[in-house]
């Protein structure tokens, strides 16, 4: 506890006077008060409401937690099961919407003009596309090669990728809707590949596969 003083002092009782005794200054009276240590305030506040404060930190932590399993990015473009194996190149042709100009200002490349995205940059790994809610998908990915490999990116058209994590141990990814549209998808489950400066997308049909084949894609 510290201990403070408290000085009031009443200026109007000053008196002058011609002999010393008189030449008085009054301060007051003197009265002494307490004040809490702020540290102990919180200490004792956090002590007395303990169990509500662990309760409201337990359903915010069960929350995050609800939050993380069932996150899903708004906007995703749902694509149908293939009815037929299909392979296609999207056009991945793109058009300048301006100029790109250098530091001085000068200009490198004008507006409208196109080019394909795969002739400079190159995917390093394939990508497959499933729909997670689809059972026979998550079995035909499971047979699969694409599993557990640097050489395949999953990615989901819908589904929940938490739980695809924990049954599979490995990352998925959800299927944003730019890359949906820039590689033209329709149906899954899809495999795209890079060859040379083309992008080359397979579209898998489940149900036209024989019984007794049990060849995957690969």
């Amino acid at each position: 506890m510290i201990k403070k003083t408290f000085f009031s002092i009443f200026l109007s009782s000053f008196l002058l006077a011609n002999s010393m005794d008189s030449n008085i200054l009054h301060l007051g009276d003197v009265y002494e008060f307490a004040e809490k240590n702020a540290l102990l305030l919180i200490k004792e506040h956090l002590e007395k409401n303990k169990e509500i404060i662990e309760k409201r930190a337990n359903i915010a932590r069960e929350q995050a937690r609800e939050n993380i399993k069932n996150y899903k990015p708004k906007g995703l473009i749902q694509l149908t099961p293939a009815t037929k194996n299909r392979e296609f190149s999207p056009d991945l042709t793109y058009t300048l919407k301006q100029d790109i100009k250098d530091i001085k200002g000068n200009i490198i490349y004008p507006q409208g003009f196109t080019f394909n995205p795969a002739k400079y940059a190159r995917i390093s790994y394939g990508i497959v596309v499933i729909n997670a809610n689809n059972p026979k998908e998550i079995e035909w990915l499971e047979k699969s090669s694409f599993l557990n490999t640097i050489a395949y990116r999953i990615f989901l058209s819908d589904g929940n990728y938490y739980e695809m994590i924990k049954k599979c141990k490995q990352e998925f990814f959800y299927l944003l809707p730019e890359i949906t549209e820039r590689f033209a998808l329709k149906h899954t489950p899809s495999i795209i590949q890079q060859q040379g400066d083309k992008i080359i997308v397979n579209e898998i049909c489940l149900e036209c596969r024989k019984d007794s084949d049990e060849e995957v894609y690969r």
